[in-house]
């Protein structure tokens, strides 16, 4: 059995609840009478979540591996590795649906409340000029759609919600506006933005045209562009995310991971420093001119081709990684949906793997039930409960919810 270490540290509490704090003039003013709420909206939210995934859920449900299913994510919450499924259906954007901490000695997943994952962004639909209650100044600018992207600082201090060509700073708590800044201009963003993440002191703009060129821009937080991510060695170029992933590594690194990981380009937020890790890839059935026309999204690719890239690394094209002490965690995509890698921090050769259990078909409706009989109850009224006491852990047994633990 192989031990490693996962010392996860990429966010911070979870599982403590925040008072909530009154809305500010500003925010009621935005809430005509009879007009839904932000808790009404987030009501609609949770009852959707749970008729697509039941609340309590211990496995993996099959509809993940539909077609425009929710997107499986992975990130560290203290020491503990959490997987969430995100709604990007451009209909509703839900955002987090579920959530699980998973066992990584075992594989077992603990349902916990669905919440936005430390630093990594959501889109979500904007009502009037709010984005879940963060409100843009009324002389905002707005794109054609009525979608944001938006982020909490991986500290959990701050908000940044981007509209349009404005990123917009938010104090996460009271949500006061603090500032905005564009993303365009000298050293901006060059194509159409899809997500923005908040790391660090942070704000990063994935953005992507309608060919290959998906690239990552950071600004700090008070505005100031730094620019794209740039290759490490050779001439440098924009890294690029098609066919590849965007991963928060830690509080201050994210990576970028090309051609289905064959490199993974770190990034400190904070100092700039780069270090780029490279993956020993098997023989593929594939002529050099087929690779450079697949990797650019060129047409002229045989059938034959990109079978013996599927085969070989289809299940780390959109994988993203956590960073641990001495290892890297991986969500693996593909035929192996459901499944976390164990990969070598210097080399990615994937070391072990853990596997997820997905729920069967007497697993999911026996879940469903549980879930319909529970949203019909009646709401109880709260009263002072004796809290029933605790089974002692087996002797001899480990908590498996430190990382550190271990794997196979």
């Amino acid at each position: 059995m192989l031990v490693y270490a996962l010392t996860l540290v990429v966010g911070c509490g979870g599982d403590k609840k925040k008072t909530a704090k009154p809305k500010t003039t500003e925010q009621v003013s935005n809430e005509e009478p009879g007009e839904d709420t932000e808790a009404d909206r987030e009501k609609k939210r949770r009852m959707l979540a749970h008729q697509i995934i039941p609340e309590g859920s211990s496995c993996l449900p099959a509809v993940l591996k539909g077609d425009n299913a929710p997107r499986l994510e992975l990130a560290a919450i203290g020491k503990d590795a959490v997987v969430c499924a995100m709604d990007d259906d451009r209909t509703r954007l839900l955002g987090p649906i579920a959530c699980w901490k998973v066992n990584l000695a075992s594989g077992d997943l603990t349902y916990s409340d669905p919440e936005p994952l430390p630093g990594r962004g959501l889109a979500v639909l904007l009502h009037d000029r709010c984005a879940r209650d963060y409100c843009v100044p009324k002389e905002a600018k707005f794109g054609d759609d009525k979608v944001a992207y938006m982020a909490k600082s991986v500290d959990g201090s701050k908000v940044a919600v981007l509209v349009g060509d404005d990123v917009h700073i938010f104090k996460a708590d009271g949500k006061a506006h603090e500032k905005s800044f564009t993303i365009r201009g000298d050293k901006g963003v060059t194509n159409e933005p899809k997500a923005v993440h908040f790391v660090g002191s942070a704000v990063l703009v994935e953005a992507q045209d309608e060919g290959a060129n998906a690239n990552v821009f950071v600004f700090k937080a008070d505005g100031t562009p730094v620019g794209p991510i740039m290759s490490l060695g050779g001439k440098e170029k924009p890294l690029s995310t098609f066919r590849g992933s965007f991963s928060i590594l830690d509080k201050a690194r994210v990576g970028i991971a090309e051609h289905s990981m064959e490199t993974l380009t770190t990034y400190d937020v904070e100092t700039g420093k780069r270090a780029k890790l490279v993956r020993k890839v098997g023989k593929l059935n594939c002529k050099q001119a087929e690779l450079d026309a697949y990797w650019t999204n060129g047409d002229k690719v045989s059938d034959k081709c990109k079978e013996s890239i599927r085969k070989t690394s289809g299940h780390l094209m959109g994988a993203t990684v956590v960073a641990g002490a001495k290892s890297l965690l991986v969500m693996l995509r593909g035929d192996r949906l459901g499944e976390l890698a164990v990969m070598d921090n210097k080399t990615l050769a994937e070391k072990s793997s853990i596997k997820m259990p997905w729920c069967d078909g007497k697993k999911a409706e026996k879940a469903a039930d549980k879930a319909e009989k529970e949203s019909a109850k009646p709401a109880e009224k709260d009263s002072p409960k004796a809290e029933a006491p605790k089974k002692k852990a087996a002797k001899g047994a480990k908590d498996s919810s430190d990382p550190q633990e271990g794997g196979e």
